[in-house]
């Protein structure tokens, strides 16, 4: 298996179907052990306004050069193809990818994505309990330093080192890692091939 991508978007809002857009993603790449491969990180241009700018702090001027997501589905698409996707919260961010990249016309699979969560691992996992199972107390309680935090990437990072740390707790319980059936599916989840983004929609990170 090639590994993980742990993934992170700030968005417009809670939900597309409503009309909320992606405005940043952030990915870090993991081999199978856990350890750091690569990142890959863009703002977005949604298409309408950013949303809440006092959470991820993007403005209108941010995105204004950014590319929008169907400019860089082939090249994000590479980046998850064959790899357990993992968030926090994945219910949240796998649901949301899955349906801005079939909006965009990207002809995925009928099911969604595989994933693993790194919030709903820590209620397993995480011993004492944090008071809540947010990024920020989740990385407190695993010793995780958080930086940037509600920025794509600074997120994606964290959550990268936290399953690190999960990883490292798995290993001591008996049976499978929590994740193993994911991670099989993972492998066999049917990418799209052949996607191509245009050459005048380079990536554009916060500054």
């Amino acid at each position: 298996m090639p590994g993980y991508a742990v993934l992170d978007l700030e968005t417009t809002g809670f939900s597309p179907r409503m009309g909320d857009r992606i405005v940043e993603i952030g990915v870090v790449l993991l081999d199978e052990q856990g350890r750091r491969q690569g990142e890959w990180g863009t703002l977005i241009q949604p298409g309408r306004d950013v949303g809440a700018t006092a959470v991820h702090h993007i403005t209108e001027r941010d995105v204004a050069a950014a590319p929008t997501l169907g400019q860089v589905t082939g090249r994000l698409v590479d980046q998850l193809r064959g790899r357990l996707v993992v968030a926090h919260n994945a219910s949240f961010d796998v649901s949301f990818l899955d349906s801005e990249l079939r909006r965009v016309g990207t002809e995925l699979p009928p099911e969604r994505m595989p994933s693993a969560c790194t919030m709903r691992l820590g209620r397993r996992l995480l011993s004492p309990r944090p008071p809540t199972f947010k990024l920020a107390d989740c990385c407190r309680a695993a010793g995780v330093n958080l930086e940037h935090a509600h920025s794509a990437l600074g997120d994606a990072r964290a959550t990268a080192e936290l399953f690190g740390v999960y990883m490292g707790m798995a290993d001591a319980l008996d049976g499978p890692v929590p994740w193993s059936r994911a991670r099989g599916r993972a492998e066999a989840y049917a990418w799209p091939a052949g996607l191509t983004d245009p050459a005048d929609a380079p990536l554009l990170l916060r500054a």
